[in-house]
């Protein structure tokens, strides 16, 4: 590679972005350099960019959910070469976390995310170790493996449900989490899927990804609606939507001996009536978080099924998008989704927009 610089999308403080031109980043004998080709903007992206204090340093280059193609790489490098096209595994863990030698990549203690705690790939280029860079199978192109991050939280969630064939399951929240879980609670045998959210326009996608059933919680009695369709309740829910509502409501839609996975972040409290503490007692509700998706052997069981599984096409991506942006329209959408000034399901980036 001659070129020296290149673009990028640089956070300087909550709210502020400059386009301009910096160095490629150098690569030691055991990283990868990537030509940055899509990436997702993630809804914690939003708090990150412009609440105070939302990055963890400034100057920032933001992007963990990205694909691209490698176009360098360290002496040490063996898993992929030259012109591979890769999806990323964001996450770096520590190695001597305690819960990264039981493998458990996510829990690790003091980890990071590219595009948190380092640069990201809203730029043309962006460095990655080795281990992160995963070669895309055939038949998954790159705009859909911008979607593998997300998709894998997902697979992740649905895999900590311990779901059965012939479950039934409510996903609560129909952002781009709850809209690949549905997509993957089918993949795994759900006899039916229950899709809630109080956006029309989010349940008419919903039944596009596979849903069976589509409820908007704003217009009726959730635990009513749900048991004109299982009059038990439901075996599984999968809360996305990271609401304290959302997540007390899940207690009363799941039949007794059923689980419940919290997958959403509502930094909230969550206060509990008796009446819903003795209903986890007697029912004797299963109640597990999901975090991240990161598993042994790196990065895990859940990137490993949603790669097969995309690259079959059973998990839609570009459905999803509602927004495709330039590099440089980076610092003028994320205020306005952060502000709700814009309405959204999915933006990418095309980093190759309007590149020479």
């Amino acid at each position: 590679m001659e070129k020296r610089m290149m673009k990028a999308s640089i956070l300087q403080s909550p709210g502020v972005f400059t386009y301009e031109e910096v160095e490629i980043p150098e690569i030691s004998a055991d990283d990868v350099l990537i030509q940055a080709a899509y990436v997702g903007i993630c809804g914690s992206d939003l708090p990150r960019a412009n609440a105070e204090n939302g990055a963890r340093m400034y100057p920032l280059i933001l992007g963990h959910e990205f694909s691209g193609t490698v176009v360098k790489i360290g002496k040490n490098v063996k898993n992929v070469k030259i012109g591979d096209e890769v999806a990323v595994a964001p996450l770096v863990y520590d190695p001597n976390s305690h819960y990264s030698k039981e493998g458990l990549y996510g829990l690790s203690d003091n980890a990071y995310i590219i595009g948190t705690g380092c640069d990201g790939a809203m730029a043309e280029y962006v460095k990655v170790p080795q281990e992160h860079a995963i070669l895309l199978p055939e038949n998954l192109d790159l705009i859909t493996a911008a979607g593998v991050e997300p998709a894998a939280i997902s697979w992740h969630a649905v895999e900590k449900a311990n779901m059965k064939a012939n479950d039934t399951v409510a996903v609560l929240g129909m952002g781009p989490i709850g809209q690949f879980a549905v997509q993957i609670a089918k993949i795994f045998g759900a006899r039916k899927v229950i899709a809630v959210d109080i956006f029309d326009d989010k349940l008419e996608l919903a039944k596009e990804l596979g849903a069976d059933y589509v409820i908007n919680s704003r217009n009726v009695d959730l635990k009513l609606a749900i048991q004109q369709i299982e009059e038990l309740g439901v075996d599984i829910v999968l809360e996305t939507a990271g609401n304290s509502i959302t997540q007390k409501q899940a207690i009363h839609i799941t039949r007794k001996n059923g689980r419940i996975v919290l997958v959403g972040l509502s930094h909230q409290e969550l206060s509990l009536s008796v009446e819903e503490v003795e209903q986890i007692l007697r029912s004797e509700l299963s109640i597990t978080g999901s975090w991240n998706s990161y598993t042994a052997p790196f990065p895990g069981s859940a990137w490993q099924g949603t790669l097969d599984q995309m690259s079959k096409g059973n998990i839609k991506f570009k459905e999803m998008i509602t927004h495709n942006i330039s590099l440089k329209e980076v610092g003028d959408y994320l205020p306005k989704m952060y502000s709700r000034e814009l309405a959204f399901n999915k933006v990418l980036i095309d980093i190759r927009k309007d590149m020479s």
